[in-house]
């Protein structure tokens, strides 16, 4: 496989060969217009999905205002669709300071970037009307090339589109696959806003057992094989985060990955592979000198491979994110997939969110694309990595010092942004060395959370990121090192230790 290097060079020759994008509002594009002549050759097609899709998706169609924009020439006269005419935005420009070098180096020098009405490179007047449900030429461009890049999809039909950010994109996933009533298979801890999500929409979540080395392919696939399908539906879609999975920070291995998507093939599961952690990788390289062309080669050879770089049947939905390695405000992110999943995706945002934030993409575009190139954005994402790594440090260094280790213990994550520490209440003075019920396990672990919100740091409780609430197995907190200051990172744990001293009565020094 080509070095990232030469895959940077291999899209500026396409670039340069290819036609100026358009600069009209809601111009229409799609990855095929940018994947490069490799991205296809000796590739199979996906497989259809019909068989998998809701009942409302099946019949979800494109608005014909949309597809009326299709196409047109240059000389094209609008008096059809409802598109206020860009004189009357009061913006004529919108400039940002960026951070203009995207490597380690302290005190960075900053720059300007202005993006203009009229401008050639990204016209703001379209970026401020009304938008194409994939994105704006400029970024879907980027992101394919990424994409390509960084995945690789083993199948032809591939496309990526943008999102309104994962949550939106979660949504309209779930309503393209599943129907009120319907089950989807989830890891037994996962992220809150996803089960909240799922339960609005009347979806069920079945949990599936972790370890070490995060979902268990063997409970996947018994719980699959052992189906009562005439109490409720069998389950056909499997949500997960596989890489500094969210909140027990478990990354999946290679292997563990390989049976998952073995097992995916067998009882014909979609994926729906949530990855916002993917390039937060806590490993360091000490070969190269950091930001160089052979040290950002070694980080992206360190990702692990994704479900989408696996899938070979067009059976991944995968969703990234700009909110864990950009902006969370900017509400943005790209979904990928194979092409009939993407069209009715698209097909929805049409009819709900639209299209991806003008303003937003204009960030995103003149800081990835005009400023920093994917070898920047790289860069970028390797320091990014480097940092937290430094962070993760001091809060493992604070957990030892602080927190009392016959009663808390945890596993060093090597991607994400949390810790995930286990609490033995049989240590507790109200357990009397028996064996917890639920209800004190639940009782200890709030107090912690109390004791500690009194002692000046805010946790997150375990049992809040439980898909079945009735499934608890021990008292838990996850804690991240990405979200306070550095100096406030020890002092926090100190607080933490505190709190589970005054709960479990024990004196300073132990």
């Amino acid at each position: 496989m080509a070095s990232l290097a030469e895959q940077i060079a291999q899209f500026e020759t396409l670039r340069a060969q290819a036609e100026p994008l358009p600069t009209d509002s809601a111009a229409y594009t799609t990855s095929a217009f940018f994947k490069s002549k490799n991205a296809g050759q000796g590739k199979s097609k996906s497989k259809p999905w019909d068989h998998r899709l809701s009942v409302d998706s099946r019949s979800q169609g494109s608005s014909p205002l949309k597809t009326a924009n299709r196409g047109k020439n240059m000389d094209m006269i609008t008096l059809g669709t409802a598109r206020p005419s860009p004189q009357f935005y009061p913006y004529e420009s919108l400039t940002v300071n960026v951070v203009d070098d995207a490597s380690a180096k302290e005190n960075k020098p900053t720059s300007a970037i202005t993006c203009s009405k009229g401008e050639s490179a990204y016209n703001l007047a379209a970026a401020l009307n009304y938008g194409f449900p994939a994105g704006s030429p400029q970024s879907v461009r980027f992101i394919t090339e990424h994409v390509e890049m960084i995945h690789n999809p083993p199948y032809e039909d591939w496309k990526t589109s943008l999102t309104c950010g994962t949550t939106s994109g979660l949504e309209m996933v779930f309503r393209i696959f599943c129907n009120p009533g319907d089950n989807i298979l989830v890891e037994k801890y996962s992220y809150t806003g996803t089960i909240v999500g799922a339960r609005a929409q009347r979806i069920n979540t079945v949990p599936i057992g972790m370890d070490d080395f995060g979902l268990s392919a063997k409970e996947l696939d018994s719980t699959l094989e052992n189906w009562d399908a005439s109490k409720s539906h069998k389950p056909y879609v499997l949500y997960t985060i596989p890489t500094g999975q969210n909140p027990t920070s478990v990354s999946q291995s290679v292997e563990r990955r390989k049976e998952i998507y073995k097992v995916a093939e067998k009882h014909d599961l979609i994926i729906v592979e949530d990855d916002p952690y993917f390039f937060l990788q806590m490993g360091r390289s000490s070969k190269h000198e950091s930001g160089s062309k052979e040290a950002l080669q070694e980080y992206v050879e360190r990702l692990p491979p994704s479900y989408l770089s696996l899938d070979v049947s067009g059976r991944v939905v995968r969703l990234d994110s700009t909110s864990k390695i950009l902006s969370p405000g900017m509400r943005l992110g790209w979904l990928t997939a194979c092409t009939q999943i993407v069209d009715l995706f698209e097909a929805y945002s049409e009819v709900s969110v639209m299209s991806p934030s003008g303003p937003s993409q204009v960030m995103m575009y003149k800081l990835l694309d005009q400023t920093w190139g994917h070898t920047g954005f790289v860069r970028w994402l390797a320091h990014l990595s480097d940092v937290y790594a430094n962070r993760l440090n001091m809060m493992l260094e604070a957990c030892e010092k602080h927190l009392p280790k016959n009663i808390c213990s945890w596993k060093v994550p090597t991607s994400g942004m949390f810790v995930w520490i286990s609490v033995d209440v049989t240590k507790h003075s109200k357990a009397a060395g028996s064996q917890p019920t639920t209800e004190f396990q639940m009782e200890v672990e709030g107090a912690l959370y109390e004791r500690s919100r009194d002692n000046g740091v805010l946790i997150s409780r375990g049992s809040w990121f439980l898909a079945d609430p009735k499934q608890v197995s021990e008292a838990a907190l996850r804690v991240t090192f990405a979200a306070a200051t550095e100096p406030e990172l020890v002092p926090g744990i100190e607080r933490l230790g505190k709190a589970v001293r005054e709960e479990f009565g024990l004196s300073e020094t132990i």
